[in-house]
């Protein structure tokens, strides 16, 4: 049975969103979320994984249980440095702090310590989570790179369909494809 053009075009309209979507929910920018117990007291953080324009970067975990106290701790990305310390303070059901601003594309790993008496829990366990600094982004620039990539994922998916049919008409995609990626990148 042949699929007519519109049906392979909400095809690959289908599998570029998703495409999409799994990015953004797995991609390196996707927040570290979780919940985890010190001494019975639930604790959750949803724990920033990137940082656009001026200031620090919030850190911030929900603990309703005010007898837990903590610390952020950090340092630059890659390097023999130092750990810093930064005590996290409360602010009702919440402890905050912030990351120190960084240039960007630089980078902080951290993570975060809380005690309750002699338990100590260390969040998101035995790993660090790494936060990148974007630095501001103009909103055309921003839309305009958002259309040229989704629209040149949509070209590429749309031209792989192609190349399955039976007699496929590469050509005009295959040139429609490369010319919106000769745009996206003389854009940079």
């Amino acid at each position: 049975m042949k699929m007519r053009t519109s049906g392979l075009w909400i095809l690959a309209i289908l599998i570029t969103l998703a495409s999409a979507v799994y990015q953004r929910k797995t991609g390196p920018t996707y927040p570290v979320k979780g919940s985890n117990e010190i001494t019975g007291s639930k604790i959750t953080y949803k724990l920033l994984r990137s940082h656009g324009g001026e200031g620090d970067q919030p850190v911030v975990i929900t603990v309703p249980d005010t007898s837990i106290s903590g610390f952020l701790i950090f340092k630059r990305y890659k390097t023999n440095e130092k750990w810093s310390r930064k005590k996290l303070v409360r602010k009702g059901k919440q402890l905050k702090a912030a990351l120190p601003h960084q240039p960007p594309a630089g980078k902080l790993e951290y993570y975060i310590e809380l005690a309750k008496g002699a338990s100590i829990l260390t969040i998101p366990g035995n790993e660090t989570i790494v936060t990148r600094f974007k630095g501001a982004v103009p909103l055309a620039v921003l839309i305009s790179h958002i259309f040229f990539i989704f629209f040149a994922m949509l070209l590429s998916t749309r031209t792989g369909i192609e190349s399955l049919r039976t007699s496929p008409n590469l050509k005009p995609y295959a040139l429609w494809t490369i010319g919106l990626l000769f745009c996206y990148l003389s854009e940079d």
